[in-house]
């Protein structure tokens, strides 16, 4: 969904459970996969963050009725997935 893979030999397709009240903030983060601010340099690539510009356009777009719940709900996500993503 936003590049990371998951390397786990153990884990099977129905290990992963989503809670009902989480299901409306994990498929706006998959809908905002492509608006990611990155930093590309000698160094590498560094994922700063979701553009949150975009993130409110999205929520617009989809009729997301409790925006700024949602919002908190995203920020969650997306420090769980920078972690992953510049690790290096």
């Amino acid at each position: 969904m936003i590049g990371v893979r998951i390397k786990n030999r153990y884990a099977r397709s129905n290990d992963t459970e989503l809670w009902p009240d989480h299901r409306e903030a994990f498929e706006l983060f998959g809908a905002c996969a492509t608006q990611w601010r990155v930093i590309a340099g000698m160094g590498g690539v560094h994922h700063q963050g979701i553009d949150y510009p975009a993130l409110e356009s999205v929520m617009r777009m989809r009729g997301i009725a409790d925006q700024p719940a949602r919002f908190e709900q995203i920020r969650h996500i997306e420090a769980g997935a920078l972690s992953v993503m510049n690790k290096r």
